[in-house]
């Protein structure tokens, strides 16, 4: 009878971190599955089990070995390594659309959804996550790798999947040639970087970027994620939130401070103007309240029951594509009006009623004006 290999090959947490780093390569299914008989709940080892079965061309079994990756990684509270493990699946075998909407439940109950990325993740659609990992490029580093030097252009999207990265922040000032240098900040698993918004102007890096470890990203091409956001706008919106929050950190303090001021849960009762593409001239008047704000727009609801003849939440629902949009806050001291487009729209429950969500994305605001907002939105709060 032929001795195990797993008597052959020491196995203890510290080989097992070796493995998962990457410095011991196995190639045996063999030898991994002894391996899994012994650690059967580890989601980097399972991940590595099914990349080795995808090499040796067992289709089905590598699908089935992601999808279990990605159950372990979102029961650890891992949600990116969840959504790349989950995609390595679908890679393997094309999903059904309930496949992605069983997928987005998942994300949606998950506890990292408090998490910027969380946020971002769970309010896609199906189409729209479908659209999105598709131009997901997956990318392994090892330490002490430059993956963005100072002057660089702009032109990705990185998610940090695991290890860890050192970015050190160099600030310009205006019509000085002096650079000043913020201190260090470390990136780790579910931070972002990448300041490719907005998409129609070119961005030059401020950050050194190197890994302290090695390191797995998720890379999304600048120029493949505009032509997505222009037939879903939802995604636009998301990637704005995402980068606002970055752009705070840089500037301001710690990413867990910003991360909490950055978006508020508050109903605001609003006043609404929309146009819709087809009858530019012709405005709707709505009352709605805000659902859900960030520096980046706005979730609305529109209540079924202050709509009145022609319109119901379905005609409605169709009219906001591509609508121009303006809102108004109404205080006891001052009207503040906010102009954008509707970036999505949705019919939902609220309430026990039917009702229409629409999400508004911001134009543009100078520095002094999105203060004035915050500061509002802050005092309301």
């Amino acid at each position: 009878m032929r001795k195990s290999a797993l008597h052959q090959f020491k196995i203890d947490k510290n080989t097992i971190e070796h493995i998962i780093e990457g410095s011991i390569v196995i190639n045996s299914i063999e030898l991994m599955l002894e391996i899994l008989d012994k650690f059967p709940d580890n989601p980097e080892l399972v991940r590595i089990y099914a990349d080795l079965l995808l090499k040796n061309k067992m289709h089905d079994a590598a699908a089935k070995a992601y999808n279990r990756t990605a159950i372990l990684f979102l029961n650890s509270g891992k949600m990116l390594p969840a959504i790349v493990a989950k995609i390595s699946q679908w890679h393997v075998e094309m999903p059904s659309d309930q496949n992605v909407k069983a997928f987005l439940t998942e994300l949606d109950s998950s506890q990292n959804k408090k998490l910027p990325i969380g946020h971002f993740f769970s309010k896609l659609t199906i189409q729209e996550l479908k659209a999105l990992c598709s131009l997901f490029e997956n990318i392994q580093l090892p330490a002490n790798h430059v993956v963005e030097e100072i002057g660089d252009p702009e032109d990705h999207l990185f998610f940090i999947v695991s290890g860890r990265l050192k970015d050190s922040i160099y600030l310009t000032l205006q019509n000085q040639r002096k650079v000043f240098r913020k201190p260090t900040l470390e990136l780790t698993e579910n931070d972002f970087f990448g300041d490719i918004y907005p998409f129609n102007k070119e961005q030059r890096s401020q950050s050194y970027i190197e890994t302290l470890e090695p390191t797995e990203l998720v890379r999304i091409p600048k120029e493949k994620l505009m032509r997505i956001c222009r037939k879903y706008p939802n995604i636009e919106l998301g990637i704005i939130d995402l980068l606002s929050i970055r752009s705070y950190t840089d500037q301001e303090g710690s990413q867990e401070t910003i991360r909490k001021e950055t978006r508020h849960k508050f109903s605001l009762l609003l006043e609404l103007e929309i146009y819709p593409e087809h009858s530019p001239d012709e405005a709707i008047y709505l009352e709605g309240a805000s659902e859900d704000i960030s520096i980046g727009g706005m979730s609305i609801i529109i209540d079924a029951a202050k709509l009145s003849e022609p319109w119901n939440v379905l005609k409605l629902h169709e009219s906001t594509t591509n609508a121009k949009i303006y809102v108004s806050v109404v205080t006891h001291t001052l009207l503040l009006k906010i102009s954008g487009k509707v970036a999505w729209r949705r019919e939902i429950v609220h309430g026990g009623a039917k009702a229409l969500a629409i999400g508004m994305q911001f134009d543009e605001m100078s520095p002094k004006i999105r203060g004035l907002l915050f500061a509002l939105f802050n005092s309301l709060d």
